[in-house]
């Protein structure tokens, strides 16, 4: 049988058009190569571009739970930060409560028990601000040779407090200091006194006899302070 060829088409330029060769039959190639596919004799393949494979996709098609941006992780990896955070919290507050053991005592009383259960030593408040002098003078006793300071010192808190100390500081006429001295409890306290704790709302006058010759002292000052 005869190949025909059909005739040439026309061009432009110096090109020339060249025709597809017909097969056997009046096919064209690529009408043969489909027929071919169709019977199955040939795999189609596809030449366009396949899909980048995504993770994330494919996570939620398997139905896993993935640590993506919007998920946290699992339960077993949570629970040790959970127990470590309670822990922490235990600590933090077993620290503070023995800190403020004297305001938590006078606040909730029962909690007294378990720090003398415990063998830990709960001192008494002690807020400055809350005693004050009331009055105070300094004169000098002749017949002695000494100088006499008599003050009253009031626990203005509803509760007992620990005693505070006194600072005693003798000044000359230009206001210069000559002498300074800190007083506890036992210094100031007029004998049989209770040492242990100054009761809330007392008044307690103090009377001291200082040696002070040769010093020149002219006037004086007294502080109150906690050590």
């Amino acid at each position: 049988m005869e190949i025909g060829l059909s005739s040439p088409s026309t061009a432009t330029g110096n090109e020339e058009a060249v025709p597809e060769p017909l097969v056997e039959g009046g096919e064209t190639p690529a009408e043969s190569t489909q027929l071919a596919r169709d019977a199955g004799l040939v795999a189609a393949r596809e030449l366009t571009e396949a899909p980048a494979y995504n993770r994330w996709a494919a996570d939620a098609l398997d139905g896993k739970v993935g640590g993506g941006l919007d998920g946290g992780a699992s339960p077993a990896v949570r629970w040790p930060f959970a127990v470590a955070a309670v822990l922490l919290s235990i600590v933090l507050l077993a620290q503070l409560a023995l800190h403020f053991r004297s305001e938590l005592v006078r606040i909730v009383p029962a909690t007294a028990g378990i720090f003398e259960a415990l063998e830990i030593d709960v001192p008494l408040a002690a807020r400055s601000d809350l005693v004050s002098i009331e009055a105070s003078d300094l004169q000098a006793d002749s017949a002695r040779g000494l100088f006499v300071l008599q003050a009253t010192l009031r626990n203005q808190a509803a509760y007992p407090q620990a005693w505070p100390a006194l600072e005693l500081t003798l000044i000359d006429a230009q206001d210069a200091v000559v002498a300074r001295r800190v007083l506890r409890a036992a210094d100031y306290l007029p004998a049989g006194s209770d040492f242990a704790a100054f009761p809330a709302g007392a008044e307690v006058p103090v009377r001291l006899w200082i040696d002070a010759k040769g010093l020149g002292a002219a006037g004086y000052r007294l502080y109150i302070f906690y050590p």
